[in-house]
């Protein structure tokens, strides 16, 4: 997939057949709509153009406060909150599954409150785009996070594929692609504490 960037691509087509790729391979159907609003998200990332700016005093400033800020907010500004926050989660935890290493929270934290915004933003009456989009995204976040992190690592190569590290991610992420990952190197993982992890 690397090389159709230098086909002279727009960001679009070049993420769209990653995403069809991605979700073919892991066996993810999803509305025509949920599906290119995956492409655009990607394709607008990439850009910035859909990440929440920067905060004085904050260099990422924490999901909750952000949550909390967007169910304050009047009507078109709680909508408008509520997609940037759940879009920077899904992007996040999809394209930067090893971010948090380290850190107070992990890509759990950033999958529940991705959800919850699209989830209560999915039945915000102001929206011009159909809510059922953004309850297809709160229902199976965790799955569209899996297909955005296989357009990451074909888009720029694999990156810690031991079972080791494999089993490092899983356990940080509860990623059920990481989990089919594992079995297919012949570990097999056994429960996990997000009890969302797999159906």
């Amino acid at each position: 997939m690397a090389d159709s960037v230098l086909a002279n691509d727009t960001p679009i087509e070049f993420f769209r057949r990653g995403v069809v790729e991605a979700m073919r391979n892991q066996r993810v159907s999803a509305s025509a709509f949920t599906e290119y609003y995956l492409v655009s998200l990607l394709a607008s990332c990439m850009r910035c153009d859909r990440l929440p700016a920067r905060e004085p005093g904050y260099v990422e400033t924490p999901l909750a406060i952000l949550y909390a800020r967007a169910l304050q907010a009047s009507d078109l500004e709680r909508a408008r909150r509520l997609r940037a926050l759940g879009d920077a989660a899904l992007f996040i935890t999809g394209f930067f599954p090893d971010a948090h290493l380290g850190r107070a929270v992990d890509h759990r934290y950033y999958r529940r409150l991705g959800g919850r915004a699209y989830a209560h933003l999915s039945r915000e009456e102001t929206l011009a785009v159909a809510p059922d989009v953004f309850a297809e995204l709160a229902e199976r976040f965790s799955e569209f996070a899996d297909v955005l992190s296989e357009v990451a690592e074909a888009t720029r190569g694999a990156g810690d594929d031991s079972l080791l590290g494999l089993y490092e991610r899983w356990r940080r992420t509860g990623s059920a692609r990481t989990a089919l990952e594992l079995a297919r190197g012949g570990a097999v993982p056994q429960g996990h504490d997000d009890e969302r992890w797999i159906h």
